[in-house]
């Protein structure tokens, strides 16, 4: 029997679910999705952290992979779109290398005109948004052209709104509430604490928590709060103060934890403290990559040397100090055959500079990522660009880097469609770790505040412990 939540969102062609996190938002999209009245669903959410979770519940519903399509909805736009160019203005290879401002409208387009009304009605029973409220103004223009075919139904949270950019805001509560059918109190219980091995009572804290921001701007932890206080003095340096905490969290081997701050450099801090073992969830278009791709293509011998290593060097601890010597007798012009130390990792750098081709770059990439698998010297902490350069190197098929650059944005393309690989220990921001899942959370807060939405989407990421690290019992978020 269909739940009174899932009947309240099919009983309107534009329904809007407000729930806190944990309190079943992806649950009902998965009964809405594997109700046999709904259809064949079109869901689409923000981030492929959002696909991956939403892809797990539908599995472990076993819902039939032809009763819906999911994707983000960025990517779903830019496949929609590219498909009619003539009605979108696409322009070719957009979605290698997106242009983001002309992607909404350019698929509003396609959706607004006869064919693509034709195509979306036929392909779809209907659209479900997940985390409706980081929609922009262009994403929400979309969802009513769609409305205009099909049914569409959304899922959100007023406190959890932490995307948006300046040129294109999110869209306000006022705007969802004026052309969606507003269904408020059916999501209140904290289902994800009160499964078996959670901590409950961290979930009751939680929905009090949630109020008290929402009445007050800012949170008390009180001596009895189900959770770790640690006081930050001004007299130990904060990386070491969060780096102690992330040691002492306590978590089992197979249990995962992160550790939240609100800035990427900040998390880079933290990782270097961390000696590289905790790795940092980054973002998939990371423009350092796509720049080192444009400055190798016309670079000599020693410059791409200095400038791979470099690059790698940023992302990995160990390596830069270790080959500091090789890549500076490559620079002089010396050469490297007075090295010892890590001497095959120097060989294959002098042949780079000798002959300086993808192929070599790739033998001295994949070199180095072998050496991390055997030995504890060289820690890799930023993944994502790296293995995204190795891939983009495998792609290449001349004897120069002209290439690399449209292999770069291909390698991107492809990881933004694969998603990101978790890892039991992890640092990342509110934005990036939104939507994930873990046993054990170290929230940061010191000395850089969150906003409130910020604050109460990491406060939420942990369902057994969670630690705090603060000045003070009181936490005052940015702009409160």
């Amino acid at each position: 029997m269909a739940s009174a939540a899932v009947e309240a969102m099919l009983g309107s062609r534009r329904a809007f679910a407000v729930a806190a996190a944990g309190c079943g938002k992806t649950e009902l999209l998965g009964q809405l999705v594997a109700e046999q009245r709904s259809g064949r669903q079109l869901v689409l959410t923000h981030t492929h952290a959002g696909v991956a979770a939403i892809k797990k519940r539908l599995s472990d519903m076993h819902v039939p992979r032809d009763k819906f399509h999911l994707d983000t909805i960025a990517g779903w736009c830019l496949r929609y779109g590219a498909a009619y160019p003539a009605i979108s203005g696409y322009r070719p290879g957009s979605e290698a290398d997106p242009d983001w401002t002309s992607t909404y409208p350019g698929a509003e387009k396609v959706c607004r005109s006869a064919l693509g009304k034709r195509v979306v009605s036929e392909s779809y029973s209907g659209v479900l948004v997940d985390e409706y409220q980081d929609c922009s103004l262009k994403q929400h223009a979309l969802v009513r052209a769609l409305a205009e075919s099909i049914p569409c139904r959304g899922v959100g949270d007023p406190l959890q709104t932490i995307f948006g950019f300046r040129e294109d805001p999110v869209v306000s509560w006022d705007a969802i509430k004026t052309d969606f059918d507003v269904i408020d109190g059916a999501l209140t219980e904290p289902w994800r604490w009160r499964r078996d091995g959670r901590n409950a009572a961290l979930g009751e804290w939680l929905v009090a928590a949630r109020a008290q921001l929402e009445m007050t701007g800012r949170l008390v932890i009180g001596d009895d709060a189900p959770v770790t206080w640690v006081q930050h003095t001004t007299d130990v340096e904060a990386p070491e103060t969060w780096a102690a905490t992330c040691r002492k969290a306590g978590a089992a081997a197979n249990e995962t934890m992160v550790a939240i701050l609100k800035w990427p450099n900040m998390c880079k801090e933290l990782a270097k403290r961390m000696g590289g073992r905790w790795p940092i969830v980054e973002r998939f278009d990371d423009p350092d990559l796509l720049r080192l791709g444009v400055k190798l293509v016309d670079a000599d011998g020693p410059t791409v040397v200095a400038d791979l290593v470099e690059f790698v060097s940023e992302r990995m601890t160990g390596m830069g100090t270790a080959l500091r010597t090789a890549v500076d007798a490559i620079k002089t012009g010396r050469g490297v055959s007075r090295i010892t130390k890590n001497r095959d990792h120097a060989d294959r750098l002098s042949a780079i500079a000798n002959a300086p081709t993808p192929a070599n770059a790739l033998v001295w990439l994949e070199g180095v990522l072998a050496h991390l698998a055997h030995r504890d010297e060289w820690w890799l902490y930023r993944r994502e660009c790296v293995f995204q350069l190795r891939e983009a190197l495998r792609h290449c098929s001349g004897e120069t880097f002209a290439e690399l650059p449209d292999m770069v944005a291909a390698a991107r393309t492809r990881a933004r469609h694969r998603g990101r690989h978790t890892h039991r220990r992890t640092i990342g921001t509110p934005l990036l770790v939104k939507g994930l899942e873990f046993d054990h959370a170290v929230l940061l807060w010191e000395p850089d505040h969150l906003s409130v939405q910020g604050l109460y989407v990491a406060l939420t990421r942990a369902s057994k412990s969670l630690a705090i690290v603060s000045r003070s019992r009181t936490l005052v978020p940015e702009g409160t």
